[in-house]
């Protein structure tokens, strides 16, 4: 059987991703490992031009167009034939999938005004992937609109078939047994604050324009990811540790995309991370020096070789014999302390740059902006997120606490270096 004949095939299945396999386990009401991809339009959206647009991007994206089953010893993905439908968009943000508002899937596409969303369960895939998918969605929207657009500069349209490649396990295609990383980190600091019931996710967004951030952080010789993640190691340690120390370090947790360091086109997950901090247990300390420490510690564990190790550290695991052979239940029970081990605990909060968003020409005059955002957290007390289109880049805060503090204090900061910055929210409020 050829490869399209593997991909076409409507009995077709597919194992969970080496990073996906920890999702369906530790996932519940309160933790939904749901984050979003939006883009808001220039005009107002047309919901049944969306539905049939979704009807057509769909069997170009056979990873997913499916559904989850579990299986004796693993959960596995297979070919959903149901309807994926089109919904207007209701709070909260990044809630759980419910399947039986998605006949099954495990996305869901929202609309509201002019704004189009997609939501997207983690185990489907990263952000790498669903960028792709609402590329390919929103070319075929603006086409049957009966706009000049095409299908240019990696949109991934319905004219061509999905290859091998894109739904590969890149985790197992670089996996060298020899080359395995230890899991022991030292517990985090985790923020103090008001809880607040995570179906009521707080949301602040600061939109700015990309050049000017790139060019103040190229100024501390840093990328725009590392001085963030310094400013929101900074603005922990003014708000809650200055003066008082704290054994445990601030650590941040910053996604790294595989496919920039190892050749892979996969439309799954193909992620790992980089957890770099800060412990300040006395003296004074200055944003230049934390910046300074973020920068050593995360380009060197941007190398290589000290990804592979960690990829083969999390695929050796998945190949004992004990979790191989263990019935399903007895490696959710497993996963999840793993997970309560190695999981938030070992982090202070999450910072994912999705970079820069790319589409042909031919669609940018329909596009304002894009955004991306990562869904509540549980134990740590916020996420953020930062996506760029064009000249706007929105850095977006999911917060699960009352107080505002350490995003007023980030954007502020960079209010003081020159940058001018529009905040919007879900709830009123203002920094």
């Amino acid at each position: 059987m050829d490869a399209q004949a593997v991909i076409k095939n409507e009995n077709r299945w597919y194992r969970l991703d080496n990073a996906a396999k920890i999702y369906p386990a530790v996932s519940n009401a309160k933790r939904a490992s749901v984050y979003r991809m939006s883009v808001e339009l220039c005009e107002k959206v047309n919901p049944e031009i969306l539905q049939t647009a979704l009807t057509q991007t769909l069997p170009r994206f056979p990873t997913f167009g499916v559904r989850m089953q579990k299986g004796l010893f693993w959960y596995y993905f297979e070919q959903n034939l149901k309807k994926a439908a089109v919904l207007l968009e209701s709070a909260p943000i990044c809630r759980p999938i419910d399947l039986r508002e998605t006949n099954g899937y495990l996305f869901r596409v929202n609309y509201y005004n002019a704004r189009i969303s997609l939501e997207v369960f983690h185990v489907l895939s990263d952000g790498t992937g669903a960028a792709a998918f609402l590329k390919a969605l929103v070319c075929n929207y603006l086409a049957l609109l009966g706009k000049p657009v095409v299908a240019d500069d990696g949109i991934l349209d319905g004219q061509s078939c999905p290859a091998l490649g894109e739904i590969e396990d890149s985790f197992l295609k670089y996996f060298d047994q020899k080359a395995v990383s230890s899991r022991k980190e030292s517990k985090a600091y985790q923020l103090k604050g008001t809880r607040i019931a995570p179906q009521y996710v707080r949301l602040t967004q600061g939109i700015l324009r990309p050049g000017a951030f790139k060019s103040l952080a190229e100024s501390c010789a840093s990328t725009v990811t590392e001085y963030s993640a310094a400013l929101i190691i900074s603005a922990i340690y003014e708000m809650q540790l200055k003066g008082r120390g704290n054994r445990q370090p601030v650590k941040i947790s910053i996604p790294v995309n595989l496919r920039k360091h190892m050749e892979s086109n996969t439309l799954r997950n193909f992620s790992s991370y980089v957890n770099v901090g800060m412990t300040f247990d006395s003296g004074e300390y200055t944003f230049e020096q934390i910046l300074e420490s973020v920068k050593e510690q995360l380009r060197n564990d941007v190398k290589r070789e000290k990804l592979l190790e960690k990829i083969g550290a999390n695929v050796s695991a998945e190949r004992s014999p004990f979790v191989r052979f263990a019935p399903l239940f007895l490696k959710n029970i497993a996963l999840r302390t793993a997970y309560s081990l190695y999981g938030e605990k070992l982090v202070t909060t999450t910072l994912s740059n999705l970079g820069v968003v790319r589409v042909p020409d031919s669609m940018k005059s329909g596009i304002r902006r894009f955004d991306f955002i990562l869904g509540a957290p549980v134990l740590n007390a916020f996420s953020c997120a930062i996506c760029t289109f064009e000249d706007s880049m929105t850095i977006s805060f999911t917060r699960v606490m009352e107080e505002t503090d350490i995003e007023r204090y980030f954007f502020r900061f960079l209010a003081k270096k020159g940058l001018d910055i529009v905040i919007e929210s879900n709830y009123g409020a203002s920094l």
